[in-house]
């Protein structure tokens, strides 16, 4: 990504992260009162294809984000925003998403129902994305991403627990294959960028995709 030198990245960066004190897997299974996150799809029934106006509307999102505020886990977010990503930005101050997406993909099934570019629903071209798996993220249950802007060379974001993935998200188009695998992802993910780059994409005033909320600082973003 070349807009992304500034960061000292490449196309897809992978990293890890201590499991055992950014317990996010445990700290979401309280969440959802389920320890068999691979098998989230045995007890739910979605026959249809997930679309935008679906994708966030199971009962398990309904679970998160009725629960993620003020949670054990929102407080570890925030320590993993300030220690492990604002590192990343080299000095300068970091704007970050304040509520994490969270994301199911079961059998048969999609995770967002349509291959965008999140520049193209609200979002900052300065922004990078950040990817936790934390069940495993493999092939077709994995998101699918092109290494550049429209190169079109679609591959998975293949990631284990204990890894997380800085990508292009904003620019680079992306979506799911139907999961045929023989387990449900569960993951989370987030958008930030340098305190510089948000000034002036603040002053566009515009709005969240599904919350509907605020692109900006104490509504959808946060800073550190």
């Amino acid at each position: 990504m070349k807009f992304r030198v500034r960061y000292n990245l490449d196309s897809w960066v992978y990293n890890n992260y201590d499991t055992e004190f950014y317990n996010f897997r445990s700290l979401l299974e309280d969440m959802l009162g389920r320890t068999d996150l691979e098998e989230l799809h045995k007890s739910v029934s979605y026959p249809e294809l997930f679309t935008m106006k679906t994708e966030q509307s199971t009962i398990y999102h309904k679970e998160f984000y009725d629960k993620v505020r003020g949670s054990k886990f929102l407080e570890k977010y925030n320590h993993f925003i300030e220690h492990i990503i604002k590192p990343h930005f080299n000095g300068d101050k970091v704007v970050f998403q304040k509520i994490p997406t969270f994301r199911t993909q079961f059998l048969d099934n999609i995770s967002v129902g349509k291959w965008h570019r999140d520049r193209d629903y609200s979002h900052s071209t300065d922004e990078v994305n950040f990817y936790l798996s934390i069940t495993e993220s493999k092939n077709t249950n994995a998101v699918w991403a092109e290494s550049e802007p429209d190169k079109g060379d679609y591959k998975p974001l293949n990631a284990k627990y204990g890894e997380y993935i800085m990508w292009d998200g904003a620019n680079c188009r992306h979506g799911n294959k139907q999961n045929e695998e023989d387990f449900t992802r569960v993951s989370f993910d987030f958008r930030a960028m340098a305190h510089s780059d948000y000034k002036d994409f603040e002053r566009q005033g515009k709005e969240s995709v599904h919350a509907k909320v605020k692109m900006v600082i104490g509504d959808y973003y946060e800073v550190l």
